[in-house]
């Protein structure tokens, strides 16, 4: 289920992934390139959270710190916002959304160096 949080995000900032990698929660190598800003040729903790932010600034639409069923509304199913809706309030807040997709950056992080490869 984790990976499909990864899948709908990265649709969301490089536009719709083919069914195969949604499916699959897999990155492209074009995408773990955009995320390595510092060109190292791994992804780290730092970076991936720093794409995270931006990615859920640009999923909050009217920018008022949480998001709800409309803003994510094509990107996440139902019952993945309400697995993120940890509180079930209704809303995604910007803590919960973190805590998820770091959660997921760990999943991914197999052998536990700190980044994705």
């Amino acid at each position: 289920m984790r990976k499909v949080y990864l899948a709908a995000i990265l649709a969301v900032a490089f536009g719709p992934l083919p069914a195969l990698a949604q499916q699959s929660g897999a990155m492209y190598e074009g995408q773990l390139n955009q995320l390595d800003t510092s060109k190292d040729g791994a992804v780290s903790k730092a970076e991936y959270q720093s794409f995270m932010n931006g990615a859920f600034a640009k999923l909050d639409k009217n920018s008022n710190g949480s998001l709800d069923k409309s803003e994510v509304n094509g990107v996440l199913t139902s019952q993945q916002f309400g697995t993120l809706d940890k509180n079930s309030d209704g809303k995604v807040s910007k803590k919960e959304f973190m805590t998820q997709v770091m959660s997921d950056f760990a999943s991914a992080d197999h052998n536990g160096d700190g980044t994705l490869k």
